[in-house]
């Protein structure tokens, strides 16, 4: 039967078996279609799915989502390219882009990116995406939230609809948690970014970064500074606070960001804005963005190389 748009499926499993009893069906059928097949998920998944598949598993592309995925609106371009590539022809995927490893704060990002695959892929070619989550390991809020961003869910074998599914999510909506610590404050405008870049290498040399990570940090914080002024109002707040093993910086501002994919889609070079959240998915760790009537905010977590997980 032909397919068309994007088939977006959760996979909810507890165990290798379920795991495997649920990805293997799907990457056979990819295989005997022909079909391209990319498949981004953890070491250990990564292990039992090419050691099911055989040799057959050559014929596949593995990422290490761990890799690609650490950011997790660093997602969507990976698929992006991939489907891209293919120039039409069909293809289809696996992403776990959920662990428990994760923080609170990646696995709610995770959970607004999860729902902006629709957006990102609803016009687009006809593709397959299955998404599995570990019942064994993820909290019952976190397996609750799969079928806002899933249309079709399946579990302990049966596959449905879901009827909690959201097709219009507003991604920016909420708001971010108070910081853990007083952070530093500065208001700046036009003539605060200089100050603005000072602040946040001085915060970034005290918390042990390396020059490179320093330079980057400065990099997608100021770029975030002048959007502020350039579209933001004129004016804005930085804040700077460590949490542990992470540095965090935000910049808010009164301007309101209207584009669901901005930062996740690459800008052209005619194109007006974008540019400072397309850079800031690429330098940083984990970048979240609430945006409304009230405003804009945008928080920047960068963590010590040793840290495993965001």
């Amino acid at each position: 039967m032909e397919q068309h748009g994007f088939q977006h499926e959760a996979l909810i499993y507890a165990g290798s078996d379920e795991y495997l009893a649920g990805t293997i069906p799907f990457l056979r059928a990819g295989l005997e279609a022909g079909e391209r097949m990319l498949v981004a998920v953890g070491p250990d998944q990564t292990a039992q799915l090419e050691g099911e598949l055989g040799a057959d598993a050559e014929l596949i592309r593995f990422a290490d989502m761990r890799e690609v995925g650490r950011n997790p609106a660093a997602i969507i371009p990976v698929w992006r390219e991939f489907v891209d590539e293919a120039a039409g022809r069909p293809v289809r995927g696996i992403g776990e882009p959920v662990w428990a490893a994760r923080s609170a704060a990646a696995l709610e990002e995770c959970q607004r990116h999860e729902s902006l695959l629709n957006v990102a892929f609803d016009s687009g070619p006809a593709w397959s995406l299955l998404c599995p989550y570990d019942a064994a390991s993820l909290g019952d809020e976190a397996l609750a939230k799969v079928a806002h961003s899933h249309p079709t869910v399946c579990r302990d074998g049966e596959r449905e609809r879901s009827r909690s599914f959201v097709a219009d999510a507003s991604c920016f909506a909420g708001e971010l948690p108070p910081p853990a610590v007083e952070p530093a404050v500065l208001r700046f405008g036009l003539a605060g970014l200089g100050e603005v870049r000072r602040r946040v290498t001085a915060a970034a040399e005290r918390s042990g970064m390396a020059p490179l990570e320093v330079a980057d940090l400065v990099t997608a914080t100021s770029e975030l500074a002048a959007n502020s002024v350039m579209h933001g109002g004129g004016s804005g707040t930085l804040r700077l606070w460590l949490e542990g093993e992470r540095l965090l910086a935000e910049v808010e501002d009164r301007g309101r960001i209207e584009d669901p994919l901005v930062g996740r889609t690459q800008p052209d070079v005619y194109q007006e804005g974008g540019r400072g959240l397309w850079l800031a998915n690429r330098l940083c760790d984990l970048v979240q963005i609430r945006s409304g009537e009230r405003g804009t905010t945008v928080r920047l977590h960068v963590l010590a190389r040793e840290a495993a997980f965001v």
